[in-house]
């Protein structure tokens, strides 16, 4: 997906183009003992989206999302600068 930002910078017309990206976040909390491994941690969470920062992706929003099954699961939408 790509859109576009129409921008004046002193007399000169740019064209600024974006790309974006929607991934899960892992945010399951599993209560069984067996799966405390499974956990997701704030650390966890940090490290994949500061990773993702480090690629130029700039989080824009957060989304919980619940399928018709009953699921919820959380959705994190990123964009950054197209060269």
């Amino acid at each position: 997906m790509f859109s576009c930002k129409i921008v004046n910078i002193g007399g000169v017309t740019l064209l600024v183009k974006w790309e974006y990206m929607v991934i899960p976040l892992k945010t399951k909390v599993h209560l069984s003992r067996h799966e405390r491994d499974k956990n997701p941690t704030i650390d966890k969470i940090q490290k994949e989206l500061n990773a993702l920062g480090e690629e130029g992706w700039e989080l824009v929003s957060v989304q919980n999302i619940r399928l018709e099954t009953g699921m919820l699961f959380t959705v994190s939408y990123l964009k950054r600068q197209k060269p």
